[in-house]
């Protein structure tokens, strides 16, 4: 049975700690057993931490929308995707800040992943692997630390961890490196989809990282469990946007809702991405694909733009 309680290290973090203490003069070493913060757990054996696993029991189910609002730090979320062989698929995240610019990163079996698109204006990503992508209201930048906006810079944000249903202080912080090429702030971006593939039982845990900096923190995060992409039917790609519409819809693609506007003759829309496979792990490249009469461009696997196919005679 696992018991909250206050202990002490001898470092910055649990994930760089040497051993846990009962005591802030490091006196008195904690008990042997098994340590967490919510994202990892270190067992402590002879007073020594061994290595770090991920936290599986710590983490909130998917399928929840979580709202956050709070000081400047980085918020820190730990959520199990589930772990059967039915649980693997496309994890899709949509993120809205509330005007004020907030960056959001996810990490997925030690990949980091940055890229979103916005219903509004499309593709926002950081052009730094790794690195936060920051969105938002170009408007609302004022409260933005000059530290960092818009030029970058190195800001430290305390930790705030989500325990499920509130986020708390976790007491740590972290030291943040903000790029220039992060920032991509502009029109209000409303909720920006995020596509994560899983494609196995296991790893079962995801973990989404935001900062705020401007003044505090508030945004939304919708996010689904695992499944497979619905598809659609294709012509294979062309260079160019004179397809006519009889063209032979041979090709099974993949595609992920971020449009706002409904046709209700043509399930994809300005912004959605598009895919190769139901667990959207391949981007379509890019090009011209026809799909029911209507001929749409793709970039970075994203739809850019939509137009009539060419009427055959």
């Amino acid at each position: 049975m696992a018991i909250n309680a206050t202990f002490y290290l001898d470092a910055g973090d649990l994930a760089s700690a040497v051993s846990v203490y009962l005591d802030s003069n490091l006196d008195n070493l904690a008990p042997d057993g098994f340590y967490g913060n919510g994202l990892i757990t270190r067992q402590q054996s002879s007073g020594i931490l061994l290595a770090a696993e991920d936290c599986a029991s710590c983490g909130t189910p998917c399928g929840q929308d979580i709202f956050a609002q709070g000081g400047v730090g980085i918020y820190l979320l730990n959520i199990d995707l589930g772990s059967t062989a039915s649980d693997v698929g496309a994890v899709i995240i949509r993120f809205k800040p509330q005007g004020k610019p907030d960056g959001i990163r996810v990490i997925y079996d030690s990949v980091v992943y940055n890229k979103l698109s916005s219903p509004v204006d499309g593709l926002h990503q950081s052009g730094t692997p790794g690195n936060f992508t920051i969105i938002g209201d170009i408007n609302q930048t004022e409260a933005c630390s000059q530290t960092w906006y818009p030029n970058g810079g190195v800001i430290t944000l305390d930790e705030y961890l989500y325990s499920g249903n509130s986020f708390n202080l976790t007491g740590d912080s972290q030291e943040v490196e903000i790029a220039a090429n992060d920032i991509s702030v502009g029109q209000d971006p409303d909720f920006s989809v995020m596509v994560i593939p899983k494609l196995d039982a296991t790893p079962n845990t995801i973990n989404i990282q935001v900062i705020g900096d401007c003044g505090g923190s508030t945004w939304d995060i919708e996010m689904d469990c695992p499944a497979p992409l619905p598809s659609f039917s294709s012509t294979s790609m062309s260079n160019s946007p004179n397809i006519p519409c009889g063209a032979p819809l041979s090709n099974i693609f993949y595609f992920a809702k971020v449009h706002l506007i409904v046709d209700p003759s043509f399930d994809l829309g300005l912004y959605d991405y598009v895919f190769s496979d139901a667990n959207g792990q391949f981007p379509l490249a890019p090009g011209y694909y026809l799909s029911n009469n209507k001929v749409f461009l793709v970039e970075n696997g994203i739809i850019i733009n939509i137009e009539d196919c060419i009427p055959t005679s």
